[in-house]
């Protein structure tokens, strides 16, 4: 009920405050485990991608926000996990996992991290880690417009248009893959994802980051 209530007043302040717009609904299965995997390049990136479809998704936010007085009653309710940030926190994983095995979404960000400069940061790979885990079926999602609205560290910017886009489902069967196969399925994700932004968001090619 919360959550629904929720989803509303997001969908309706997003259109009102900028102009939200959804593509590629269709492509996300009404139900069994999915695993939404998004760039992220501003805070408002949960909100939009949840806001995009109708069944339930399920993020991860930090600890510290459970703490809140407030958020501590409210996250629960809008299905978030928490993770402790930086710790690779194997309860948040199997939490993940556990989602996914009841048949339900979850939203990720396989890059782990905001891109501050608007840019792509490269993928982890986490997400594919745990679709080879559940056999979940993965859905590139592309977040176009919300770092003109509220980059990192910046003022809000009104009016300024957002647009999600779910992209074709990739199919991952349950098994055990090794190293290789775990950068091979993570780029591949990564490549549906980036297919789906405008080159403004591509990731800079002369940025080295570590995969982990």
């Amino acid at each position: 009920m919360v959550y629904r209530i929720a989803w509303y007043i997001a969908n309706f302040l997003l259109r009102i405050l900028f102009g939200y717009r959804v593509e590629g609904a269709e492509n996300v299965p009404e139900t069994g485990p999915v695993i939404l995997a998004a760039n992220h390049l501003s805070i408002l990136d949960p909100i939009a991608v949840g806001s995009g479809i109708r069944r339930p998704v399920v993020f991860m936010a930090r600890s510290e926000l459970f703490k809140m007085p407030i958020l501590s009653w409210l996250l629960p309710r809008l299905y978030v996990i928490p993770v402790e940030r930086g710790t690779g926190d194997l309860g948040a994983i199997k939490a993940a996992i556990r989602v996914l095995r009841e048949g339900k979404a979850f939203g990720i960000f396989p890059s782990g991290t905001r891109g501050r400069e608007g840019k792509v940061l490269p993928f982890k790979t986490g997400v594919a880690a745990i679709a080879a885990r559940t056999g979940a079926t993965v859905v590139p999602v592309g977040v176009i417009g919300s770092y003109e609205a509220w980059p990192y560290g910046r003022k809000i910017y009104l009016r300024r248009p957002i647009k999600v886009v779910f992209g074709k489902p990739i199919p991952v069967s349950e098994q055990k893959l090794d190293h290789q196969a775990l950068d091979t399925l993570t780029q591949q994700i990564e490549a549906a994802v980036i297919a789906l932004l405008p080159p403004k968001y591509h990731p800079d090619p002369n940025l080295a980051q570590l995969k982990v």
